[in-house]
């Protein structure tokens, strides 16, 4: 129960939060939502990997406060990786994979390099609809989620109501 508690106040904050302030700012809070956003998924726990995968692929800022998130947290008692990826061809099996608006790939020759499993997340306008399972958008200088439950329930994952509540949902 404490932890829906803390749930909620965390995303509740960090929803109202403005994020013109400056890019660095928006960074951090969007690595600080990815994080959170692994404890509001079930993932298949049957892989007996030691590790917590999340992949970027594109130049972004949020992969710097994410290295910082993945020295002292974990994710259901697993290491948290960051790994970099140059183009779809190098992607390897991740639990999560954040595609940069500075990718210079279209969504759909990613998404095609995925495995089930996988939680897609992006940062460009009309993502969501065209397959990301969750999308980094700023309405009124907030920054806020929009959520593909199809694309969620495709890669076999299952997002919590809490989550779902919170998010824009699209289709």
């Amino acid at each position: 129960m404490l932890k829906k508690i803390l749930f909620i106040i965390l995303f509740c904050s960090s929803w109202r939060t403005t994020v013109a302030q400056t890019g660095k700012q928006e960074a951090n809070l969007k690595a600080v939502f990815i994080y959170n956003f692994t404890r509001y998924i079930d993932w298949d726990t049957s892989n007996i990997e030691n590790e917590f995968v999340i992949g970027i692929i594109g130049s972004t800022a949020v992969t710097e406060p994410l290295d910082e998130i993945a020295k002292t947290n974990t994710v259901k008692n697993k290491k948290i990786v960051i790994r970099n990826f140059s183009n779809p061809d190098e992607i390897t099996p991740c639990n999560i994979l954040f595609i940069s608006a500075n990718s210079t790939f279209s969504l759909s020759s990613v998404l095609a390099k995925i495995n089930k499993g996988t939680l897609t997340i992006t940062e460009e306008a009309g993502s969501a609809e065209q397959g990301s399972a969750f999308n980094f958008v700023v309405i009124n200088d907030k920054l806020k989620f929009e959520a593909n439950v199809k694309s969620i329930n495709a890669a076999g994952l299952k997002a919590s109501s809490q989550l779902l509540k919170l998010a824009i949902i699209v289709n």
